[in-house]
């Protein structure tokens, strides 16, 4: 370990809580690789609610009222994810805890992954030891109320549905807290090394798609788009995790994905059928062509081709 101590963090509140999320519920569509949410106390959750799910050994009575990160959801277990644990040392640095220049405390050291702007791993103390010990990124420049570190020794499971959501009061204007892709497979990588823990084939939720009523539209064409705020729902297929996430960064319009391009039909069309190979969703939706209003079928992704496109001919 490096003689220096690792650089401060930004100033953060001193005001310490044990309970940092909101009274909602976790939705499905979240219970997802890389989102963060929080393990609430062992008395509010069923018995033997959180067992191990790679290795052996009791679940220490230290896991619970904290936040976790979601390392697999999978295929045959679809109500369960596996998780780590995120602690804050109670305001410590890693480095103060395990301070020893010794095998064991390096040891220890080694199971810990420092969030930002939590300071750097004391062992990245080069560009290869960053490697191996990197920081890592929260999506959208969001940030936890501590300094943070992710433990990648054990892993444990539970029911989805026992979840709370995190939330951090000092930024309350962020509503969702996930690692960033690469930061996920860092860790996921890390953890491998350490434990030979491997997610295997994950459950990936249905992606919702938000049908746009009053977008301005580009040459004559209204284009459909899936950001992250939702309107309707469409099923997904597997994944791997070194595969992309199963995270809304990688939806939308990109290179190479093909529109298909509909003319809107002479008369509403008929809900129950399928039409031009358009997938229908359930729901519907107005567009304003002109000065005409048209009922059409709201849809979402076709497969691999991405954005559905529908043309606005004249009237």
């Amino acid at each position: 370990m490096g003689s220096g101590s690792p650089p401060a963090s930004p100033a953060r509140s001193q005001k310490r809580s044990s309970c940092q999320f909101v009274g909602k519920y976790v939705e499905d569509k979240d219970a997802v690789q890389g989102n963060i949410f929080w393990l609430p106390p062992k008395a509010e959750l069923p018995e033997k609610a959180v067992r191990r799910a790679h290795g052996k050994g009791i679940v220490e009575e230290g896991i619970y009222n904290h936040p976790i990160v979601v390392v697999s959801r999978p295929d045959d277990e679809r109500n369960i994810v596996h998780f780590h644990l995120i602690t804050s040392f109670q305001g410590k640095k890693l480095h103060e805890v395990y301070s020893k220049n010794n095998e064991f405390h390096a040891s220890r050291r080694s199971w810990y992954l420092p969030i930002y702007p939590t300071p750097h791993h004391p062992d990245a103390t080069s560009k290869k030891a960053k490697k191996r010990h990197p920081t890592l990124d929260l999506a959208r420049n969001a940030v936890l109320r501590w300094d943070s570190y992710v433990n990648l020794r054990h892993v444990y499971k539970i029911d989805w549905s026992h979840l709370k959501p995190y939330t951090n009061p000092d930024t309350p204007s962020n509503i969702e807290y996930r690692f960033e892709r690469e930061s996920m497979i860092r860790m996921l990588a890390k953890g491998k090394l350490l434990t030979t823990y491997e997610t295997g084939t994950q459950f990936r939720s249905p992606i919702t798609v938000q049908i746009p009523t009053s977008q301005a539209t580009d040459h004559g064409q209204s284009v459909f788009q899936s950001p992250r705020s939702e309107t309707a729902s469409v099923s997904s297929s597997e994944h791997s995790v070194l595969s992309p996430l199963p995270q809304w960064d990688f939806l939308g319009l990109g290179n190479g994905r093909v529109g298909v391009t509909q003319r809107p039909p002479s008369e509403p069309p008929d809900p129950n059928k399928h039409i031009d190979g358009i997938s229908r969703v359930g729901e519907t939706c107005m567009l304003q062509y002109s000065s005409k209003w048209l009922k059409v079928l709201s849809f979402g992704l076709l497969g691999d081709s991405g954005a559905t496109k529908i043309s606005s001919p004249s009237l």
